[in-house]
């Protein structure tokens, strides 16, 4: 059986997503990005991060008392989604 990858060139091979999912307690030290504050919490607001492309789910009070709870992440990633969405219609109209 090969070995796990444990780490990924995100330019290549057409990846432009990743969903990584982290359990109870988020663990994001991975995350070579400056989006934490100073106890290693995550900055963002709703759930979009200042490194362009970051977003989070599922945090404590991300856009809702909820957010924790599997009704709170559905809508909170309804939410997100509509975001994403005006996101990458900006980029495509630059890109025209």
């Amino acid at each position: 059986m090969p070995a796990p990858a444990l780490s990924a060139r995100l330019g290549r091979g057409g990846i432009e997503s990743v969903v990584w999912a982290t359990g109870f307690r988020p663990d994001l030290s991975f995350l070579e990005v400056p989006v934490f504050d100073r106890k290693g919490r995550s900055v963002h607001d709703g759930g979009v991060a200042a490194a362009p492309g970051l977003y989070v789910m599922g945090l404590p009070f991300l856009r809702r008392r909820k957010s924790t709870l599997i009704d709170g992440a559905a809508s909170d990633g309804r939410d997100l989604t509509d975001h994403l969405v005006g996101h990458l219609d900006t980029l495509v109209r630059r890109a025209s």
